[in-house]
């Protein structure tokens, strides 16, 4: 009381009143009831209350609340750590125990889907663990069992997937595998030795860390970084290419035009599932995403990192084409394209290795830019497909060279890229090209039509394949050249052989 002070004592407890109040009197148990009925109450809200903060605590902590799984994109596609340090687990199925490796880390090989983990926290904050690049699904994480009488290292490791974690008041990528020294643990933090970091942020969503995110290369470097949450709420976050049902994008197929990705952002329109490149001497070269799927035993188009995985078909030189019973594949790896040798991948034996490679392919544990599995290498891209996509020949390595070797470039111009949709030549009709001699002379067997009208007509004809009515239409045309331009129907009937 005399915290509250002795003037504020005094004035409450001083009687004012000189007439005392009379006790109210009331029938026998109407006031016991009462109060058992306020007592009641007073129960009841405490319990509903107590039930609403039991629920929304145990989705809190079931993490109800949190962004189920983010797609992320890492810098720009050309961060490269030229020495991370690789130490091995003892149980290590291909190296000796504790082996250490140096390796070179292009950070967008960890690009792609990154799921809520509902049983671990991080310093209160929620886990979110890599998935596969081809399902986006969990990374197998059994040990593996292949017929080693193919390949004497078939025995693969389980992919170790990386983690975003809240460590130090930052969120954080991190892998327990991957070291800034081959000798120190360099956990300054207690999440262990990161490879990406935000900006100090107290938030609990790993979505609000925007901003500020530094990557390391050997030093800190500063990067961008986008998390999109992958919980869509209307059909505008499946980019209007498919329906949001649930909190998923169910992507359509329709107008000729297949749409790819968690938030349905890849297009694959069919005159692209099959490719064409060219040999040296101009010959064409067919790569198919149907072949691949066809290959891999999956319906539909096969996918590494939401771009489509291209098989080879035909056509490569004699020293480019695959031995026996290797094939060729053409694989996204985050941000650039490359062609690698699949080794036997052809041989019944195998197939059980490379069902796995595939399912749990990543690019960094890969390696796919080594030059002992990967021919030519794209320039970093988004590009949906490998269309118009410069790509480069993989030669030497040394340090001169930067993380992957010298790349010669396998075009002549920027820009001009490698690849091209199989889309059908168009064909344009060719009616005395050089011009009628009289273009007022009226046709033989027509309701009047000169030489020049045929002219003019024959510049709106054009045709992809010979099965359109242009096609014919030009061939009839064609046969007036003999009156309207004899010297150019000469000349095609010396040329040809025959009447055009």
């Amino acid at each position: 009381i005399e915290v509250l002070g002795k003037t504020i004592y005094l004035a409450t407890m001083t009687p004012y009143f000189t007439t005392g109040f009379k006790r109210q009197k009331t029938r026998f148990g109407i006031g016991k009831r009462i109060k058992f009925f306020l007592k009641g109450v007073y129960l009841v809200n405490l319990l509903l209350f107590l039930s609403v903060m039991s629920f929304v605590s145990i989705k809190q902590i079931r993490g109800d609340y949190y962004c189920p799984s983010y797609t992320v994109g890492l810098g720009k596609g050309d961060e490269v750590w030229e020495e991370a340090y690789v130490h091995y687990p003892d149980d290590s199925k291909r190296y000796p125990g504790g082996t250490t490796l140096t390796l070179s880390l292009v950070f967008s090989n960890f690009n792609g889907h990154y799921k809520l983990d509902k049983s671990r926290t991080s310093n209160g904050r929620p886990i979110y663990v890599e998935q596969t690049k081809s399902d986006r699904t969990p990374f197998d994480t059994e040990n593996t069992k292949f017929n080693t009488s193919v390949f004497p290292y078939s025995q693969l490791d389980p992919i170790k997937p990386a983690e975003f974690r809240y460590c130090g008041g930052r969120w954080m990528l991190v892998h327990d595998y991957i070291r800034k020294s081959k000798h120190a643990t360099d956990d300054i933090s207690d999440c262990g030795p990161w490879l990406l970091r935000s900006q100090e942020y107290l938030g609990f969503d790993l979505g609000g860390a925007a901003g500020g995110w530094q990557i390391w290369e050997g030093k800190i470097v500063p990067t961008d970084v986008s998390l999109t949450c992958d919980k869509c709420k209307d059909d505008a976050d499946c980019n209007l290419n498919g329906e949001c049902n649930n909190g998923k994008c169910q992507c359509r197929k329709q107008d000729g035009v297949m749409y790819l990705g968690e938030h349905c952002e890849v297009q694959l329109k069919d005159e692209c599932r099959t490719i064409t490149s060219q040999n040296y001497d101009g010959s064409r070269v067919t790569w198919s995403a149907d072949s691949a799927a066809a290959w891999i035993g999956e319906d539909g188009i096969y996918q590494e990192y939401s771009r489509p995985m291209y098989s080879y078909v035909e056509g490569l030189s004699p020293e480019l084409a695959p031995k026996g019973d290797d094939n060729v594949a053409l694989v996204y790896t985050g941000s650039r394209y490359v062609i690698t040798n699949l080794e036997q991948a052809k041989n019944n034996a195998t197939s059980a290795y490379w069902e796995w490679q595939t399912k749990n392919f990543h690019g960094f544990w890969a390696q796919a830019f080594s030059p002992s599995y990967s021919s030519l290498i794209s320039e970093p891209t988004q590009s949906d497909t490998p269309v118009g996509v410069d790509f480069f020949w993989v030669g030497e390595q040394d340090e001169q060279y930067g993380p992957f070797g010298l790349l010669r470039p396998a075009f002549q111009f920027p820009g001009e890229g490698l690849f091209r949709c199989d889309v059908p030549r168009l064909n344009y009709c060719q009616f005395c090209s050089n011009g009628a001699v009289d273009s007022s002379f009226i046709v033989p067997e027509t309701d009047g039509v000169n030489c020049g009208e045929l002219e003019e007509y024959s510049k709106t004809l054009s045709w992809k394949t010979e099965d359109d009515p242009n096609y014919s239409i030009c061939l009839n045309i064609t046969q007036a050249e003999e009156v309207c331009c004899p010297a150019e129907w000469a000349a095609a009937v010396n040329v040809s052989g025959q009447v055009p």
